[in-house]
């Protein structure tokens, strides 16, 4: 009983033991604002690296029609992005209507290949809807390391669901490129 112990001692504190027991994180998510009427002036975009991120900032810096853009700069800011390890991503999602419930799903990992859904859930027959357009936007950090792309799948709700084209995001492991990857916006 003793030698089981001790080598069960051993394994835990020995650097073998050590490097096991570390976590490692494909992703993680940024708590941001999910609805905010500012969101309409980007597209979905992938933010490989600072020199992104501070060309991402200064551009929507002087954009009008945000409810309250430094929450969402200070989440982003407040995340402690190291792009030497990790891409950010920006998923946006928009509504015909505000009255459309918007979640966010669970993140899948298949291979190297991280799935993200922002689904829009159909208004339920007889309740009336509003008629303004709905902005949303969630924040995704990814290790360049574990995942090789992102895929956005999203389904517009309204008085019917409608599954948009996927969209695929690569993702480098070097900043090389100062380009930002996004589709247009809606």
């Amino acid at each position: 009983m003793k030698i089981i112990l001790w080598c069960l001692l051993f394994a835990i504190l020995s650097p073998a033991g050590q490097l096991t027991n570390k976590p490692t994180h494909s992703f993680r998510i940024i708590p941001i604002p999910k609805g905010e009427t500012g969101y309409s002036n980007f597209a979905s975009v992938a933010i490989m690296s600072k020199h992104d991120m501070d060309s991402f900032l200064s551009s929507i810096s002087t954009q009008i029609g945000w409810n309250n853009r430094q929450e969402f700069e200070r989440a982003l800011l407040n995340a402690k992005l190291d792009f030497s390890k990790e891409a950010l991503l920006l998923l946006r999602h928009s509504e015909g209507s505000s009255s459309v419930k918007v979640t966010f799903e669970k993140p899948i990992l298949q291979d190297r290949k991280l799935i993200c859904e922002i689904r829009g859930r159909p208004i339920p027959p007889g309740y009336g809807a509003t008629a303004d357009m709905a902005y949303y936007c969630f924040a995704v950090v990814v290790s360049k390391s574990a995942v090789s792309q992102v895929e956005l799948r999203a389904v517009e709700g309204g008085f019917s669901e409608r599954r948009l084209a996927p969209i695929v995001f690569p993702i480098t492991e070097t900043a090389a490129s100062h380009k930002l990857l996004h589709r247009p916006a809606r």
